[in-house]
């Protein structure tokens, strides 16, 4: 990804990060952490590849990669919790249980 490529994605990543952190602030709901940790990681990813591509960790692993890495199961996460509260919210019960 080129340099405007990795700027438009930091504006995104930055913007998402920023809207749901106000909305779990405002919300006081636990379940903005996932989001907004998700973002955090994919902001911190795309600032290093754009201002220190060769910084590494464990060895030879681009540090840009470690924090794309590490969104992954967090990312996981956050769809997982949203379609429960997507299924509560729409069926008014929770998963596992009758009626």
């Amino acid at each position: 990804m080129g340099k405007i490529g990795l700027l438009l994605a930091l504006a995104v990543f930055l913007a998402h990060l920023v809207a749901f952190a106000w909305l779990g602030l405002r919300r006081r709901a636990p379940y903005y952490a996932a989001p907004v940790l998700t973002f955090s990681l994919l902001s911190g990813s795309a600032a290093a590849q754009l201002a220190a591509p060769a910084a590494t960790v464990a060895g030879d692993l681009p540090l840009y990669s470690a924090l794309r890495l590490a969104a992954w199961p967090v990312a996981a996460v956050s769809i997982g919790w949203t379609l429960v509260r997507l299924w509560r919210r729409y069926t008014g019960s929770r998963p596992g249980r009758a009626g």
